[in-house]
């Protein structure tokens, strides 16, 4: 069977996304507390690109955030003392003082990945497709003397992107103090963490199958929704959309559902979110 050409047409989501389905916690912690040891995302496999997680930005309409797709990753570093529920195993070393910097792999044409600090009313950083910070921003909450717990739990920071579409955000951990040998760190750098993020609803891929007639749909699907693909031959404003298999609950990762029978077909894809009630 001869394969013509699907395109792909997104649909916004119908409601907002809750905030609560956007929170999870990103935590540095370190190989060991000895002199060079390298910092670690102890819970990296959970957020890093190859496991498939996602991380939805939502558009606001107002509010400091208007005009921005916003969302967040808590990044937090593990507790070295009792004071703080701790000590973690995993944490890093009394007295290392850890920060973090951002860079931007690929965006949309003309897309910003920026950060944003608690209370701030506009991004401190602002990065497109290729570019790195230069700055650093604090995670631990202390002020770094010896001997000081490195952890740190900063709310109300947040992440946003300008033009709908996917993001590839790398999350790099460095320790700054000044307690290690000669007076340097502590800790190495931690490997940078490749995360995507996606601002809007958004289709990654379709793909036909000539040999089975079959098309792969992968799109982000964002925790809070129950996800309904639909196809169309057109998109004019009477076009008929026609669900296409079941709907699929969002948990903040990149599904891909397989439609029965459309490869030589010319469609228009999108999904449709209906919020789900707790």
């Amino acid at each position: 069977m001869k394969n013509r050409l699907l395109w792909i047409f997104t649909a916004i989501a119908v409601a907002s996304i809750n905030t609560q389905a956007q929170h999870a916690h990103l935590n540095v912690g370190a190989e060991a507390t000895h002199q060079d040891a390298p910092l670690t995302w102890a819970n990296g496999a959970e957020f890093a690109t190859g496991s498939g997680y996602v991380k939805a930005l939502n558009y606001a309409s107002e509010g400091c955030f208007a005009g921005y797709y916003e969302g967040n990753i808590t990044l937090t570093v593990l507790p070295a003392t009792e004071a703080h529920a701790g000590p973690d195993p995993a944490a890093p070393a009394l007295g290392s003082y850890i920060q973090f910097r951002i860079s931007c792999l690929d965006a949309p044409p003309g897309g910003k990945f920026g950060f944003w600090e608690a209370g701030s009313t506009a991004p401190v950083v602002s990065l497109g497709a290729g570019e790195s910070a230069t700055n650093l921003w604090p995670l631990t909450e202390s002020d770094g003397a010896p001997g000081s717990d490195p952890f740190g739990h900063i709310h109300g920071r947040r992440f946003t992107a300008t033009r709908p579409g996917i993001y590839k955000i790398g999350f790099t951990a460095v320790d700054t103090s000044t307690n290690g040998v000669g007076g340097g760190p502590i800790h190495t750098p931690s490997d940078e963490l490749l995360v995507w993020f996606q601002a809007g609803v958004h289709i990654q891929s379709v793909a036909p199958d000539p040999e089975t007639g079959n098309t792969r749909v992968r799109f982000g699907a964002a925790a809070g929704f129950a996800w309904q693909v639909e196809s169309s031959t057109n998109v004019a404003p009477d076009a008929v959309w026609v669900p296409e298999g079941e709907s699929v609950l969002g948990t903040d990762t990149f599904v891909e559902t397989i439609h029965e029978g459309l490869s030589g077909d010319t469609r228009f894809f999108r999904v449709r979110g209906v919020p789900v009630v707790p």
